[in-house]
């Protein structure tokens, strides 16, 4: 899910998530809602096979390759992270994807070369929404579909909690789902559909806490750690109460151009 590199993307977000121990956390693919919901997203579009679909901070490769090999459809994969891109490449093997290490906001494409765009937790991360918007609807077709998951922030949260967990879960810059659909809206797309995926997000989270608790056990053992485990799982719990009072939450959009 990473677009590092770019100097217009939070760059703690970035550096935090391309750390060893986040990834083994994160196995390969650290979004809410995991595999699961690419595939929801990905029916959601209802897109022919063999469409051409553009994977937006493609990270390690995971959504490009499910898309590829369970959908049939033609895909390109963009992270600006090289490492990333070679990662990527080497898991998809012989696979007929494209991977490119380039910037969402300067797009080496064609008009209208996409039937179709895929972004899972970015969206949020950058910071010249609207120029990204702009390049994304100049790549996608008329009538393409863009299928968008990321992050949502309904009011306002603790401020120590935004302080120091904000900037590498991807909260920094997320919104409320009124100013997705605004900017949405101001870009020249339409929201043909939105559901709160939030479940999945909770599940992530459940997911890691008990990764935290296998590795606070092993490190008894070997005395180490790549970080403060009580902080941690302090913050992930204060994490989690803002998801089950609503204030965080999950969203899949479903748009196209008017």
């Amino acid at each position: 899910m990473t677009l590092s590199g770019n100097a217009r993307i939070p760059s703690c977000c970035s550096a935090f998530y391309e750390q060893d121990w986040v990834q083994q956390f994160a196995d390969e693919s650290f979004h809410p809602g995991g595999t699961g919901l690419t595939r929801r997203t990905a029916v959601a579009m209802d897109l022919p096979t063999a469409a051409s679909v553009l994977d937006i901070g493609c990270g390690s490769g995971t959504t490009a390759i499910l898309l590829a090999t369970e959908f049939d459809f033609d895909v390109t994969g963009v992270d600006t992270n090289v490492s990333n891109i070679e990662r990527a490449a080497r898991r998809a093997g012989d696979l007929a994807i494209s991977f490119l290490a380039t910037d969402v906001h300067t797009l080496p494409f064609e008009d209208s070369a996409f039937d179709g765009i895929v972004s899972e937790c970015v969206f949020s991360l950058l910071i010249d929404k609207p120029a990204a918007l702009a390049e994304m609807r100049r790549v996608l077709k008329p009538g393409g579909r863009i299928g968008l998951t990321d992050m949502a922030v309904f009011g306002r949260l603790p401020d120590s909690l935004a302080e120091l967990v904000a900037p590498w879960t991807c909260l920094t810059d997320a919104m409320d789902e009124a100013s997705y659909r605004a900017l949405f809206s101001a870009a020249g797309f339409q929201v043909t559909e939105s559901a709160d995926e939030s479940a999945g997000l909770t599940a992530l989270l459940a997911k890691l806490k008990r990764k935290l608790l296998m590795v606070g056990a092993s490190n008894l053992l070997v005395g180490a750690a790549p970080f403060d485990l009580p902080t941690v799982k302090h913050w992930m719990e204060q994490f989690e109460a803002e998801i089950a009072n609503g204030t965080i939450r999950y969203l899949r959009f479903q748009t196209t151009p008017r």
